[in-house]
């Protein structure tokens, strides 16, 4: 049931984030107002997938860091960082910086985690899922920003190498000022 309505929420809220950015033309490309709607889909998402399955192991909070030398740990690190990296991606597609993007991923997995601290959700508060998470939307943000940059670098024409014409105007063969 609890998936059904994480479902219905994120395309009834995409449909609408991209209906009403259409009819405001706010923001004008179609790949910001696809994001958006992308965005929110996402979150639903995680929202499902931080509240509609149990886990925790019995405990409310953990501030324990990382134990590397537990394999369970190490997945759990991993999948936080999946999860969040979607939202990264699509963050990098509206006009944001880096450090907006960390910030958004780590304000979204602290709006998660005091959540089910706050509900006795079954699901334990996790400093090791809000590090996971944060560099999560950091991972995601920085390839797709990568990727994005390498395009336009493509796309955008090139001087010839060795025209010393089109870079300074006076290493013309005629510089010198002089009349022929």
């Amino acid at each position: 049931m609890f998936f059904l309505i994480a479902l219905l929420t994120g395309v009834l809220g995409g449909v609408l984030i991209y209906s009403a950015t259409s009819i405001r033309k706010y923001p004008q490309q179609m790949s910001r107002r696809m994001a958006l709607a992308l965005l929110w889909f996402w979150a639903a998402g995680v929202i499902y997938f931080t509240f509609g399955t149990p886990s925790g192991g019995g405990q409310t909070v953990n501030l324990k860091p990382l134990d590397v030398t537990n394999k369970a740990d190490i997945v759990d690190a991993v999948l936080n960082v999946l999860m969040f990296a979607p939202g990264g991606i699509l963050l990098a597609l509206l006009p944001m910086r880096w450090h907006q993007a960390a910030l958004s991923g780590f304000l979204g997995s602290l709006a998660i985690e005091a959540t089910q601290y706050l509900t006795h959700s079954g699901r334990s508060a996790d400093i090791n899922d809000l590090t996971g998470n944060t560099l999560g939307a950091l991972a995601g943000f920085a390839c797709t920003a990568a990727a994005l940059s390498h395009t336009r670098a493509a796309r955008e024409p090139r001087m010839p190498r060795h025209s010393n014409c089109a870079r300074n105007p006076m290493a013309s063969p005629n510089a010198s000022g002089k009349d022929l």
